[in-house]
């Protein structure tokens, strides 16, 4: 069994090398193995002793790099066995080190906080677990596949009133249905939030993927449908072209609205369902302005790092992933930031995609102009590890798995290491 923690990174800056070592420390000291629940690691408030779907969801990938892949998958099937009609088809928001729902958000079946794009972020959490384990386990588990089609067909029409795609507020349900990952009282009257809209069409991309490899040639389509559904529905009525900017929210008269909050809207970046790059630049400069001015909050500000290198804004994913690892930081001990730290570093900085199923790797670094050489040693992948090292034009990458995999395909066999030239940095 692969040993966790042996991931390890230095650069030419001093200053990053200090912020991997301190996220690398953080974030393993909420990792736990001798618990009731089995392997987890905390992603909810510090000492809640507990791991909650959103948090769960941001986690997943900074934890794979540091070796946690089984963590991961444990608390990822947790979550699926506890889908139940008993709870409007929706799974345990929050679980406990004690293999609970967690007493403070959970009363009863009928009494329990679970915000509504939980069971999509779920899915596509569980796609990307198999795009960097090659785990099947995703593709075939039954209890995993129970969940991805009690969600695309019973979890839907339980919450999707209206019938428009979009899962909505029941009004009067209180904790249980909030349409958003925005738990701001101000939008408690609101049908549904733009994040509900983003996770669920990244969530039916995720699920198309994942019934394409299983090889569910119907489920595969009918998600695919539903996310062009959806992306129409975003690309035509959520913009507005006048104020240039997307709406935040529907009310409870079915109209859309703008708000000076901004958070929850971070998703469209993240999650990358904007098609259009003008409205795309639009709307990342609004977010990195909201975070300048102070206005988002830390939970909010740990994903900056990787939606602006998702939308290949590498200069403001550089500036923020310096904000996170600054010790002055306020509440930087909270799990996400440690572990969206790692993330940033490994898939951001570093610029790795990774496709085990095919034993496919991919190494673009966006490397800021301060930073001449990176090297990042005991990647996990497969059966072993990978290594790189990156300076002025070329990365240099060691196969330590004991198969045939290609890097930036070139094809590399078990012990092997390869010299591969890089496009000029721009």
């Amino acid at each position: 069994m692969r040993t966790k923690d042996r991931i390890q990174f230095s650069c030419s800056s001093e200053e990053l090398n200090r912020g991997f070592r301190w996220a690398k420390e953080q974030a393993l000291f909420y990792a736990h193995e001798e618990d009731l629940v089995g392997c987890w690691y905390e992603a909810a408030l510090p000492k809640r002793q507990s791991f909650c779907v959103r948090d769960v969801a941001h986690h997943s990938m900074g934890a794979h790099a540091l070796g946690l892949e089984k963590h991961t998958k444990n608390m990822l099937l947790k979550f699926a066995q506890n889908i139940a009609a008993s709870r409007k088809f929706c799974t345990f928001w929050e679980i406990d080190k004690d293999d609970r729902p967690c007493p403070v958000d959970y009363s009863n079946d009928n009494d329990f906080w679970y915000n509504l794009p939980a069971n999509f972020d779920l899915m596509d959490t569980c796609y990307r677990m198999y795009q960097v384990t090659g785990d099947r386990d995703y593709l075939e588990h039954l209890d995993f596949l129970h969940f991805y089609d009690w969600t695309i067909h019973n979890y839907v029409e339980e919450w999707d009133d209206n019938k428009d795609g979009i899962l909505e507020r029941k009004q009067g349900f209180g904790r249980l249905g909030i349409p958003s990952y925005c738990e701001d009282s101000s939008y408690d009257g609101a049908e549904t939030l733009i994040d509900m809209l983003a996770i669920e069409i990244r969530g039916y991309l995720s699920a198309s993927e994942l019934y394409e490899q299983g090889g569910s040639t119907a489920m595969q389509q009918l998600c695919k449908e539903r996310s062009s559904k959806l992306l129409k529905v975003f690309d035509d009525s959520w913009w507005d072209p006048v104020k240039e900017q997307y709406y935040q929210y529907r009310d409870s008269k079915g109209e859309l609205k703008h708000s000076s909050s901004i958070g929850h809207a971070l998703s469209l970046c993240y999650y990358d369902v904007v098609r259009q790059e003008d409205r795309r630049q639009r709307h990342m400069e609004r977010l990195d302005r909201e975070a300048d001015a102070g206005r988002v909050n830390v939970e909010s500000l740990s994903h900056y790092p990787m939606l602006f290198y998702r939308c290949h804004r590498p200069d403001i994913a550089y500036k923020w992933l310096k904000v996170l690892i600054d010790p002055k930081l306020h509440r930087r001990e909270y799990p996400e930031v440690s572990y969206s730290v790692i993330e940033s570093y490994i898939f951001g900085l570093a610029g790795i995609k990774v496709h085990a199923s095919q034993k496919e790797l991919f190494i673009a670094p966006e490397m800021p102009k301060d930073v001449q050489w990176f090297k990042i040693s005991n990647l996990p992948y497969l059966d072993g590890e990978v290594d790189f090292i990156c300076q002025n034009s070329s990365v240099a990458a060691t196969n330590r798995t004991k198969q045939m995999i290609k890097v930036n395909g070139k094809r590399m066999d078990s012990g092997c290491c390869l010299e591969i030239p890089l496009e000029e940095r721009k």
